[in-house]
């Protein structure tokens, strides 16, 4: 199963769902797993988290917009 990571402003999360929806057919099939940072758990270190998740991932998909541009923790 591919790993996928959704790098995306927060600004754009309803975009992110819709393309969540888009994709579910693969993930009921067990073809991919989705993550993004919604996902984080309380409690846990979320720099560190999304590090670990983003090297794990087996394709990273980049949602730019000009929310995402003009992120500076996406830029970073």
């Amino acid at each position: 199963m591919a790993s996928v990571f959704f790098s995306y402003a927060h600004a754009d999360e309803a975009l992110r769902d819709k393309l969540e929806v888009q994709l579910s057919g693969l993930k009921r099939q067990g073809i991919i797993e989705t993550w993004h940072d919604r996902r984080i758990e309380a409690g846990s270190h979320v720099d560190h988290t999304i590090s670990r998740e983003l090297e794990a991932a087996d394709i990273i998909l980049l949602l730019i917009s000009a929310n995402f541009i003009n992120s500076d923790y996406c830029y970073d």
